[in-house]
């Protein structure tokens, strides 16, 4: 397989999280935390020689728990400085004043933060974790940093729930999202919906599964983003939290090996005949293709 056919590589930097939050199923997660070394960062990098798309560091854990991030997006920017580095977090890790100017002078285009709960009371119900009050002063240390640097380059989007369509913030109150964004307005960030709850595949049950569709990442646009979980197991799409579907391993094979691995057919031709009964982790899955 081509590099060519990836438009975005999504890298589990570390699988560690504070947060046990109620949409994430965070308690049937039965690997050994740990976090990517700077080592197997750099043996991925080599892998994807001459990729031009997105980086997308993170996984089923918070980022920002990984103390050698800032190093891992220069070695990113340095193999691949023609792609863009982003990530996805919480903001509730305790870091120095100045640690979002670092990273994004070491090259971090973007970076989404992910809330739900708009009080100290609802955000500690939903996310099993009292950080409304850290996530919020980080928040505030990120946009001096953008202010600082006068760099429109990385873009910076608070996710907030939909009401009408997400089952996990209908126990937030309208008012509980005013005061937030009246109070976020001076940050200068983007603001968009988050529009969707997701199963995990068989983590929750929010959905039902879409029995008629067939899986985006044999047919659709989830085939042209490459997982990497934090050990180098190239997995099907991030749903698999668990790593329980391995097409190979970037330590001991190619990614032209991998996906022309037994493992990977095997998966491909399961999906296609719609026989999934080897792979617990879809069955439940919506098959979004986004």
């Amino acid at each position: 397989m081509s590099l060519l056919n990836f438009f975005e590589v999504r890298i589990e930097n570390t699988n560690a999280c504070f947060y046990k939050c109620k949409m994430c199923p965070r308690e049937k997660l039965n690997r050994k935390i740990g976090v990517m070394s700077k080592d197997d960062f750099i043996v991925i990098m080599k892998r994807l020689k001459d990729f031009n798309g997105s980086f997308h560091l993170h996984g089923f854990g918070e980022p920002l728990l990984d103390r050698g991030l800032i190093e891992k997006v220069k070695i990113a920017k340095k193999f691949h400085p023609k792609s863009s580095v982003g990530l996805i977090s919480t903001l509730g890790v305790k870091v120095e004043k100045e640690y979002f100017q670092k990273l994004i002078l070491a090259g971090l285009d973007a970076i989404i933060i992910s809330i739900y709960g708009f009080s100290d009371k609802t955000y500690k119900k939903i996310h099993n974790f009292d950080g409304f009050s850290l996530a919020k002063k980080n928040m505030t240390f990120l946009s001096n940093a953008m202010k600082k640097l006068k760099k429109g380059s990385c873009e910076i989007t608070i996710k907030i729930p939909d009401f009408l369509s997400s089952q996990v913030a209908l126990e937030e109150s309208i008012e509980g999202i005013e005061t937030f964004l009246s109070w976020s307005e001076n940050l200068n960030f983007n603001i968009r919906p988050r529009s969707y709850v997701h199963n995990y595949g068989n983590g929750r049950s929010y959905n039902p599964s879409q029995t008629d569709k067939i899986c985006p990442v044999v047919e659709g646009k989830r085939g042209q983003i490459l997982n990497i979980d934090k050990d180098l197991n190239v997995i099907p799409c991030c749903y698999d939290f668990n790593s329980t579907i391995k097409f190979g391993n970037l330590k001991k094979q190619t990614l032209q090996e991998i996906f022309s691995s037994e493992e990977y057919f095997n998966f491909i031709l399961a999906h296609q005949t719609d026989n999934l009964s080897s792979y617990v982790v879809c069955q439940n899955c919506e098959k979004l293709d986004y």
